[in-house]
């Protein structure tokens, strides 16, 4: 098997134990995300932050021409894992084609460019009447698409989820909304387009070099692509275009951890817990997946890791004692909301070498 394959496995992860009704009562108002303006001022609040390294646009008049320079990056590894909030069908497979409740993924390949994706549909379509995963999960196959056909440009990734958008708003379109956050490795450089609150961080020699911000509207109302119903009065929902996502690069290097996600990762787990869990791949480690020897053990290896890592997100999400990152996010807005947040959970482990 050529080293310049993207592996895109989906493992049955074994999950944990089944939800208990009372915590779910316990979170009927703040599990659902709104969708519907609140008429007040416009915030956007960042849990992230800037570090070395890396540079961020807020619009693309802002990015510069790609550079030329030596490239290291040979190779770039992934593994998916998730878990739907409700596991009444057990978690997703490679059959369900990157689906988990109302979270959707796509990892795809062209040449040696490498796109991974995932999308959050916002729940509170429910309430409509409306499938909330309908949208994110075709928005995320239109992306796959655009990528696999090779008509994209790698140093813009805001472009394909616009493309991808676009396409989705064409008839018979869905009804819906969601976050979306695209990921490219191009040559020995991440690019990357957050809207919402998905998001990634980067991983480099035990620490973290750069985490992407988060961009909501107002507390538990993220930036979200919406496509309303066609009779909807105008401005009576929330929706951002495209444009309006955050735009990052970052110059990679070997053995280089991206951990991109859905909110159901970052809510429950805390920054230092996800170093903590990652540390077991070692630079070593890093060489033997993606080289020779034992190839296959290996590769099932980095797919534990990522697995475990969601595990720990799904046991989190459930623990009433837990101090959440969305409890303490809650609590800053005045919301008393121990305990960690049951959401469907969707992660995407890139490993770079």
């Amino acid at each position: 098997m050529s080293n310049r394959v993207f592996l895109f496995e989906y493992y049955h992860c074994c999950y944990v134990t089944m939800i208990r009704t009372k915590f779910l009562s316990r979170y009927s108002t703040l599990a659902v995300r709104a969708l519907v303006t609140a008429g007040a001022a416009e915030r956007c609040y960042t849990s992230g932050r800037c570090l070395h390294n890396h540079r961020c646009f807020h619009c693309a008049a802002d990015i510069p021409s790609a550079s030329v320079h030596h490239h290291n990056v040979k190779d770039v590894h992934a593994s998916c894992c998730g878990f739907p909030k409700h596991l009444r069908n057990g978690p997703s497979t490679v059959l369900d084609q990157g689906v988990f409740g109302d979270d959707a993924c796509f990892i795809a390949q062209f040449e040696n460019t490498h796109v991974v994706g995932v999308a959050d549909g916002v729940g509170g379509w429910r309430n409509y009447g409306i499938d909330p995963s309908e949208f994110s999960s075709r928005l995320m196959k239109l992306c796959r698409k655009i990528v696999r056909k090779g008509d994209f440009e790698p140093t813009r990734p805001d472009k394909l989820l616009a493309r991808a958008y676009e396409a989705l708003a064409k008839p018979p379109r869905p009804t819906g909304s969601s976050t979306a956050c695209v990921l490219v490795v191009y040559q020995d450089t991440l690019y990357s387009a957050n809207l919402g609150d998905s998001g990634y961080l980067v991983i480099r020699n035990g620490k973290v070099v750069y985490r992407s911000r988060e961009q909501t509207h107002y507390f538990n109302a993220p930036y979200q692509l919406s496509l309303p119903p066609a009779d909807e009065v105008h401005g009576s929902f929330l929706g951002d275009s495209p444009e309006k996502a955050e735009l990052a690069s970052l110059d990679l290097m070997i053995g280089d951890i991206i951990v991109l996600a859905t909110d159901g990762l970052w809510d429950n787990v805390t920054e230092n817990e996800i170093v903590k869990q990652l540390k077991g791949l070692k630079p070593g480690d890093v060489q033997a997946i993606l080289g020779h020897a034992c190839y296959l053990f290996q590769k099932i290896l980095f797919q534990k890791a990522c697995n475990s890592l969601a595990l720990t997100a799904r046991r989190l999400a459930f623990d009433a004692q837990h101090l959440s990152p969305f409890a303490v996010k809650a609590l800053r807005h005045g919301i008393d909301a121990p305990g960690g947040k049951p959401d469907d959970i969707t992660l995407i482990l890139l490993l770079v070498a």
